[in-house]
């Protein structure tokens, strides 16, 4: 009988390890896989997946209308602090660089109310196009996770830079320079 005893444990190293590691192997692919979904889609670079946005001011953009121009496309909300301390900077690109070619777009999301929204634009004198994402439809197609995020977008409409966070003019602005000298 304790042969018997013996062999059951012999048995089970023999399958436990191989066991474990395809186990391990398993759960890597799963969660791999998992992660590829979750990021899968975020426009690093190539073209700029095309929306149609209504502005606060009624009217409506669409980016696939824009090409021949740079676009700086941020994702922000009201609430949002680091929104709140960049958007005197995008609001300086587009005054800097409007008459070269730039389009700063505004994209509101995850906002409580249309006029909080708009009470953040009239409060930073905003003056580049605004307009709100209600069913995050745009910021989905992005992947947006949460505000800020922007994409730099040159003039074929491919997606040149992300930024995740609050941007700096210091920091964009050669970026776009250098966007507006190429040709489409």
């Amino acid at each position: 009988m304790t042969g018997i005893e013996r062999a059951t444990p012999r048995i089970a190293a023999r399958w436990g390890c191989p066991a474990l590691l395809l186990g391990v192997v398993l759960a890597t692919l799963v969660l791999g896989a998992q992660l590829a979904e979750r990021n899968r889609g975020r426009p690093a670079s190539g073209p700029a997946p095309d929306f149609e946005l209504r502005l606060f001011t009624g009217e409506s953009i669409r980016l696939s209308d824009l090409r021949e121009q740079v676009v700086l496309l941020n994702f922000w909300a009201s609430w949002c602090p680091p929104c709140r301390a960049e958007a005197p900077d995008l609001q300086a690109l587009h005054e800097d660089f409007a008459s070269s070619g730039l389009r700063v777009i505004g994209v509101n999301m995850l906002e409580s109310s249309p006029a909080k929204a708009k009470a953040f634009i009239d409060e930073l004198g905003i003056g580049y196009a605004n307009g709100e994402d209600i069913e995050q439809r745009i910021a989905r197609l992005y992947r947006v996770e949460a505000p800020p995020e922007s994409f730099l977008i040159d003039r074929r409409g491919q997606v040149r830079h992300v930024y995740i966070g609050s941007i700096r003019y210091a920091i964009i602005n050669g970026k776009v320079e250098s966007l507006l000298a190429e040709a489409a």
